[in-house]
């Protein structure tokens, strides 16, 4: 039987500054937009399309090496690394928290929040602290960090009840739930600062502008250059043992004036020369995306974008090639747990509610979901399924 090969990466720990906003992402050059097989469009608008990505590493180690062992680079929080076989192929892949097993201690990743408040040239302020009340009782921050990513939550993975989790635990626990459901200390947990950081741009006309959305509670969402959102962006002052987020509210991304992207996940150094990660997302209202269910809306980005972050820090964890399914209309192959999914809802579109309020997080895929092999790694998974909620329960198939 194939066995898994599980090794830990020691965590390092570095303060955290605010600074100015002034340098590009590094390596953002790089960055993959995803296309959309499945396209889920803005309502009322059938020509802008919700998009994700993702920046990889730009030295890849997702192959073994000469020695055949995996070439993993080190992170400020904890990781670990893992490998599979599919035919004769060996991959490489590296994962936040600890390696699952019936021993592995729980692992609770802090988040520190940078809320870019974005003015436009006609005046109008997107301020992801602030509480608008034509849309929302508490700002879009106070939204995110009192949804079930950060708190507990009764959650069931196919037909397996993980009990009261968080959600993005949920999705770990439950892809490994072989290694792990004797195990009640296994977490991968996240906690956020507190303290959301914010940096404050006005976006030139050129770059940026405001569209009226029909029966959208705030009348209009914000659309920004990609590419100049970027060059704002600086990590300098970030910390390599946080889990850094550029967090965004109703303003979604354009590339060459085609819209949306809402959100996607890198690796950058940190002034140490430590390997951190971080992502960029947007928290959204009603109304403005479809989907299943509610469609795309509050923490559905950011849940995709945490779950692929955790899963893929350095975005080249290769997997065998998979394609024409979720917004995916070619062939990929690396191991990003939300693009088979994106605009899927969990719990069939249902979502969770917490304190009153439901969220709708996306459903994510299982690591076995990429293997394309039945055996062994088809029994890794809660429910023997292949995603959160059972939508997948065959692996992929080969692109």
């Amino acid at each position: 039987m194939k066995k898994l090969v599980l090794g830990l990466c020691g965590a390092l720990a570095f303060g955290l500054a605010a600074g100015p906003a002034s340098a590009a992402i590094p390596g953002y050059g790089n960055i993959v937009n995803e296309p959309t097989y499945h396209p889920i469009s803005m309502i009322g608008d059938p020509t802008s399309i919700a998009r994700f990505g993702y920046v990889p590493a730009k030295n890849g180690y997702s192959r073994p090496n000469a020695e055949g062992t995996c070439n993993s680079p080190s992170l400020g929080v904890p990781s670990w690394t893992g490998t599979f076989k599919d035919g004769n192929s060996t991959y490489c892949y590296q994962m936040l928290g600890n390696a699952p097993s019936k021993k592995a201690a729980g692992v609770t990743l802090t988040t520190q929040v940078y809320a870019y408040v974005l003015t436009f040239s006609n005046g109008q302020v997107f301020d992801p602290t602030a509480i608008n009340s034509k849309c929302d009782s508490v700002s879009p921050y106070t939204r995110l960090v009192d949804s079930p990513l950060y708190n507990s939550s009764p959650i069931v993975n196919g037909k397996v009840k993980l009990g009261s989790i968080q959600y993005e635990d949920a999705q770990m626990v439950g892809e490994w739930y072989k290694f792990v459901k004797a195990d009640k200390e296994y977490a991968v947990n996240l906690a956020d600062t507190g303290k959301p950081i914010k940096i404050n741009l006005t976006v030139p006309s050129n770059e940026g502008k405001v569209v009226s959305i029909s029966g959208f509670c705030d009348g209009g969402i914000g659309e920004v250059d990609l590419n100049w959102l970027a060059s704002q962006i600086s990590t300098t002052n970030w910390s390599a043992s946080q889990v850094s987020v550029v967090l965004l509210w109703d303003v979604f991304q354009t590339e060459s004036g085609s819209c949306c992207v809402l959100g996607y996940h890198f690796s950058y150094q940190d002034s140490t020369g430590a390997n951190g990660v971080g992502s960029i997302t947007a928290m959204s209202n009603p109304g403005i995306f479809g989907g299943s269910g509610a469609g795309i809306t509050d923490i559905h980005a950011t849940s995709h974008e945490f779950g692929e972050a955790i899963n893929d820090p350095f975005g080249d964890n290769t997997v065998p090639e998979w394609g024409h399914i979720g917004q995916q209309s070619g062939c990929q192959n690396n191991l990003e747990v939300g693009d088979p999914l994106t605009g899927t809802v969990y719990g069939k579109g249902a979502g969770i509610s917490l304190g009153g309020f439901t969220y709708h997080p996306q459903e994510l895929v299982y690591f076995s979901w990429f293997t394309q092999t039945a055996k062994p790694y088809g029994k890794y998974g809660a429910d023997d399924v292949y995603s959160m909620s059972g939508t997948f329960t065959t692996p992929a198939k080969f692109c």
